[in-house]
């Protein structure tokens, strides 16, 4: 034996932390793979594992300090795992007021724990094994390996973190991320400058006046009430489709074919608050913010969106969701956003609970009534729940039968996406008897995906479905349905449009001149498609008419990716600098109109058409 491999068996220091590197690496491999790590990003893996050295060697003599503290770094790890399988991206401090809403989503969260996630653990199980019989290791008896343990691991870890060749390592090394994410906190220049607010005054009135003569204007000026309906769930791949022989969603495709403008290539946009932001862009034709959720952390904002326009013009406004008004924050901002009265699940009689809310044939069966008792001009917006992940329903209500293979989550999302629409069929037919549906524009939407990419098995039978591979552009699109009873319309629009254009395309079929912000446009009187995202693809991705472009994680444009939207095919990336750039430009921009809370003041100068808007 020679004079090296003797004096690691007998140096402690060596012994022991040979055993806890392989541990430490370990368990940062196995979340940087599973977060998702590019193959030439996985050097990060050393800054991760140098700091969790770095801790070890400077807690190691308290065994309960040390346990506490890469407890704490393990659960942080760990949430990360979790909310990037759902969110593509890693947890915020800017997040923690959603904390309160984990427990609604409990069995959500439970379903994306895999058995493997135990691999994130394997430091901490061999630390207590090291330390079975001992309250502490005796390991650093030469002080001079104490010493390089503290000298050269932070010389790595700052080397890799200040080197401009390692651009990405906000967004794909842990600590970094974590500690970028905190120092984001300080307060940023989010003033809305006077030549920034008189550019969009200007350009708003000018899209303004170019749609204010434009097709299918006013085709649903005389209907008297006007139902918009937010469907949880809805993906437009289940539009049309058949299972096995079985039409997944008959009654909505009735509709479609009658009476009906159908917008094919709709897509989600939403922060970090998913079914709250889908009703807030789509109400307000602004983009919600991702640091938090815009429900809460702008509760006080004068919003001036649908609700607010259409009592503006003689309407009034109710909403109605049959959960707790607590959740999202809806007693509070319902109000701020224009509602007269809001219905939630104490204003209904609960018969079957599915999910975590009203079932939807009980929620539309006793929202009829309310609808119908209003002699005059009426505004409602429907929130639906029973299509709500995890797509639990009883046996009763499960219609569509499954092959073996589909025995899953996505077979329970196919019969949920079914007994939606039953239920919604039952809606129409009752707002038919009811004497309600001939003076009716009925508008409905889905507010956001079904199957995401956090389920393997779910994503593998969703691919077989659709017979191509599931990107997430198919995952963003959702259906937008204008129904106008007697109208003779059936028109299926292909321009890509997303839920900031809500706004604006119902304010033209309803015949109103379009004098407020919307950052969206009409899509009935445009071809220029474009949808910005900014969750679960990076802000700067894009979609238009017949490009998808998704920005790198790392935020470099050149290492992004790009395809035609209908074959799929790559393209150059440099035919998409533009949309990328007006992506960023709308988002800041909807950012700092909300943080400023200028929408009223802005909508006050896009109604005085004299001057400029001027401020100090």
């Amino acid at each position: 034996m020679n004079l090296i491999e003797k004096y690691i068996l007998k140096n402690d220091f060596l012994k022991y932390a040979w055993i806890m590197l392989l541990a430490f690496a370990i368990k940062v491999s196995y979340f940087n793979f599973s977060t998702g790590m590019p193959f030439n990003k996985i050097k990060y893996i050393l800054v991760t594992v140098s700091v969790l050295f770095l801790v070890f060697t400077l807690l190691y003599r308290t065994k309960r300090w040390y346990l506490i503290f890469s407890g704490l770094i393990t659960l942080v790890m760990f949430g990360d795992l979790l909310y990037f399988r759902y969110f593509n991206d890693f947890l915020s401090v800017k997040l923690v007021n959603q904390a309160t809403f984990v427990g609604s989503v409990t069995k959500i969260v439970v379903s994306i724990v895999k058995f493997t996630d135990i691999i994130l653990f394997v430091d901490l199980f061999v630390f207590l094994w090291l330390t079975k019989n001992q309250n502490n290791l005796n390991l650093f008896k030469h002080k001079i390996s104490f010493a390089l343990s503290l000298i050269i691991l932070p010389t790595i870890i700052l080397s890799i973190s200040f080197s401009s060749i390692y651009t990405g390592i906000k967004k794909y090394e842990f600590f970094n991320y974590h500690v970028y994410d905190f120092i984001s906190l300080d307060p940023e220049n989010n003033q809305l400058t006077s030549d920034t607010r008189n550019a969009l005054v200007d350009t708003l009135r000018e899209v303004h006046r170019e749609s204010a003569s434009g097709e299918y204007f006013g085709i649903a000026k005389e209907k008297k009430t006007v139902i918009l309906v937010q469907i949880e769930s809805l993906q437009n791949a289940m539009v049309g489709a058949f299972y096995n022989g079985q039409e997944i969603t008959p009654n909505i495709n009735r509709i479609i074919n009658q009476d009906s403008i159908y917008f094919e290539n709709y897509y989600q946009q939403l922060g970090k608050g998913n079914t709250s932001d889908a009703e807030f862009t789509s109400l307000n034709s602004l983009y919600p913010i991702t640091s938090g959720n815009t429900y809460n952390v702008y509760e006080n904002n004068g919003f001036y969106g649908l609700p607010w326009i259409l009592r503006e013009h003689g309407y009034s406004a109710s909403s109605y969701h049959g959960y707790k008004a607590s959740f999202w924050n809806r007693m509070n901002v319902y109000p701020q956003i224009g509602f007269e009265e809001s219905f939630f699940d104490v204003d209904y009689v609960m018969g079957d609970k599915v999910v975590f809310g009203l079932d939807d044939h009980d929620f539309f069966e006793q929202t009829v009534p309310r609808i119908a008792d209003n002699p005059d001009k009426s505004f409602h917006f429907l929130v639906t729940l029973s299509s709500h992940k995890p797509f639990e329903l009883s046996e009763d209500k499960r219609f569509i039968t499954l092959a073996e293979e589909d025995q899953n989550f996505f077979g329970d999302y196919i019969n949920s996406i079914h007994y939606m629409d039953h239920a919604f069929g039952e809606f129409i037919d009752e707002l038919k008897a009811s004497g309600v549906y001939d003076d009716s524009v009925i508008i409905f939407y889905g507010d956001h995906f079904g199957i995401g990419m956090e389920d393997e098995v779910a994503l593998a039978r969703m691919e077989a479905f659709l017979g191509e591979p599931y990107t997430h552009e198919e995952m963003f699109n959702v259906p937008l349905v204008i129904h106008v009873p007697g109208s003779g319309i059936k028109m299926t629009k292909d321009v890509t449009g997303g839920q900031i254009d809500l706004l604006p395309t119902v304010m033209n079929v309803l015949g109103i001149n379009n004098e407020y912000l919307t950052l969206g446009k009409d899509l009935l009187n445009t071809e220029e498609g474009f949808v910005a995202s900014q969750t679960f693809l990076e802000k700067g991705s894009f979609i238009d008419n017949t490009k998808v472009f998704q920005i790198a994680r790392d935020g470099v444009f050149e290492n992004s990716t790009a395809y035609d939207r209908d074959t799929h095919e790559p393209i150059d990336i440099e035919l998409c600098r533009e949309g990328y750039e007006r992506a960023l430009f709308e988002i800041n921009l909807s950012k700092k109109i909300t943080e400023t809370d200028a929408v009223v003041s802005i909508v006050t100068e896009l109604q005085n058409k004299d001057g400029k808007y001027d401020i100090e």
